[in-house]
């Protein structure tokens, strides 16, 4: 059975970036795949990014997996042998979540192959995306804030390990109250009008990702 493993990057269990990662998890769970959640902001959680240690640099060692021990471990674990991982965080002053960073760290650096850059070491191919969610409007402010590199950067690495892909949701609504928050450039009536209309569609596109990640082959 194929394996689809969703990681959350974001410090919210029920927020935007759960709701679109819970989305993509039914449309591949409907698509026959065995599905799995993992919150990086869970306080049983104890991790950092890459310690820097070189083990999936030696000689003889096990290559292409981190296995630094520590909590996330056993995640890396996972991630490695799943045929679908998706990926999903807030944008934070202009980057995905730290939280989501240190997870890419950990899963990017042992498959950087330093004997030859050209061919990375992959133990398992695997389809992946990344979700983004985030207050930027749209995508042309998008790009004109140069997050298509700053983040895209992030998101695109996981395509050594196969085909890969972004979805993005702009313009979230965040408060549950927007009142009680020094927030005056936020327009919370488009907000809401945003998180009526179009978030709607952004979870049918979750939707329909996790659905073809599973589906699709090679």
């Amino acid at each position: 059975m194929t394996k689809a493993l969703f990681i959350n990057g974001s410090p919210r269990k029920n927020g935007n970036t759960a709701q679109l990662l819970k989305r993509a998890m039914e449309g591949a769970n409907e698509a026959g795949a065995e599905v799995e959640l993992v919150n990086l902001y869970d306080r049983s959680l104890n991790y950092k990014g890459c310690m820097s240690c070189f083990a999936c640099k030696i000689k003889g060692g096990r290559k292409g997996v981190c296995t630094f021990k520590d909590d996330l471990q056993p995640i890396m674990e996972k991630a490695i042998e799943a045929d679908v991982l998706v990926c999903g965080a807030p944008v934070y002053c202009g980057y995905p979540s730290a939280a989501l960073r240190a997870f890419m760290e950990r899963l990017i650096f042992p498959a950087v192959n330093y004997s030859d850059f050209a061919h990375p070491i992959i133990n398992k191919p695997k389809r992946s995306a990344t979700i983004f969610t985030m207050n930027c409007p749209n995508m042309e402010i998008y790009k004109a804030n140069n997050y298509d590199i700053l983040m895209n950067v992030n998101a695109n690495q996981l395509g050594m390990f196969g085909p890969t892909e972004i979805l993005y949701s702009f313009d979230t609504y965040q408060f549950n109250d927007y009142s009680r928050y020094d927030a005056a450039m936020l327009d919370e009536e488009r907000k809401a009008e945003m998180k009526r209309t179009q978030f709607p569609k952004d979870l049918e596109k979750a939707y329909e990702m996790g659905k073809r990640l599973v589906t699709t082959k090679g």
